[in-house]
C-alpha cells in the first residue's frame, strides 16, 4: 500500500498538522473511535485538545488504547500513558474507554500483564493507530531484527526487554489490524531509515506494517530529505 507523506517546515506545525488531522477525524465520526497512541507524541498530544476543541469534538465516544507502555508503576514519570495523559491536558475521556496498559501491581510479571491486556484488547481493530517512528524504523515496543519482531506470535500482547528495562508491546498481529496507520517522526536522524520505510522494507517494522484502508506518515523537512520529492506544474 502506497504510503501517503505530509510534509511540515518544523516540529511544531509537524505536531499540529498531525493534530488537526486527527480532530477532523474524530469530527466526522460521532460514534465508536478506536484509537491507539504510542510514545513519543507528547507535542501532538499537547496540540490536540486546541485542535479538538477548534472542529467542536468532544473525546466521550473516543476509546483509547496504547501500543506499548513500559511495565512500571502508575506513578512513574516515564510511564507512557501517564505522559500521554498529561499533555493531553483538559481533554477528557469517559472513564471506561481509557485502556492503560497493566503495572506490577496486582501482576506477578510482564508475561501475566501481557495477557491481562490481550484479554481486555480482545478483538478490537483500531480506527487509527498513531506511532512514532524510531531511529531504526521500529515502532512501538517492535525493534529490527528482535524476535518479538521477526518470530511473531499469535499474541496480541508480549512483553520485552528494551535497554535493559520490561516494556508491554502490541504485536504486529495487533497493530496490523488497523484500518489507518500514521507514522509520526521528526529530525534528520531519521530521515535515513524513512526512505526505507516508504521503500516498504520488510525488514523495518514501521516499513512492513500498514493500516488496512490508509498509511501516512507525517515529518518535518530534516526527516523527509532523503524521501522522493515531486512538484506538480500544471
Amino acid at each position: 500500500m502506497t504510503v501517503r507523506v505530509h510534509r511540515y517546515s518544523d516540529t511544531t506545525l509537524l505536531s499540529q498538522g498531525v493534530a488537526s488531522f486527527l480532530a477532523r477525524r474524530l469530527s466526522a465520526r460521532r460514534s465508536g473511535f478506536e484509537l491507539c497512541l504510542s510514545d513519543g507524541l507528547g507535542d501532538v498530544c499537547a496540540a490536540l485538545g486546541q485542535s479538538m476543541a477548534d472542529a467542536g469534538v468532544r473525546p466521550r465516544h473516543v476509546d483509547l488504547w496504547w501500543s506499548d507502555d513500559r511495565f512500571v508503576d502508575m506513578t512513574d514519570p516515564a510511564r507512557v500513558s501517564t505522559k500521554t495523559l498529561s499533555a493531553l491536558g483538559d481533554l477528557r475521556f469517559a472513564a471506561g474507554n481509557v485502556h492503560p496498559m497493566p503495572t506490577p501491581a496486582g501482576n506477578a510479571d510482564v508475561a501475566a500483564a501481557a495477557l491481562l491486556y490481550a484479554t481486555e484488547l480482545d478483538d478490537v481493530a483500531f480506527d487509527l493507530a498513531i506511532l512514532a517512528v524510531g531511529e531504526d524504523g521500529g515502532v512501538a515496543g517492535l525493534r529490527p531484527g528482535s524476535r518479538a519482531f521477526t518470530h511473531p506470535e499469535a499474541h496480541t500482547v508480549i512483553g520485552v526487554r528494551d535497554h535493559g528495562l520490561d516494556r508491554l508491546t502490541l504485536t504486529t498481529e495487533a497493530l496490523s489490524r488497523s484500518a489507518a496507520v500514521w507514522y509520526v517522526a521528526a529530525g534528520e536522524s531519521v530521515s535515513t531509515v524513512l526512505a526505507r520505510v516508504v521503500a516498504d522494507d520488510k525488514a523495518l517494522p514501521a516499513g512492513c506494517l500498514r493500516g488496512q484502508v490508509e498509511t501516512r506518515l507525517f515529518v518535518d523537512e530534516a526527516a523527509a530529505s532523503k524521501l522522493p520529492y515531486h512538484v506538480c506544474e500544471v
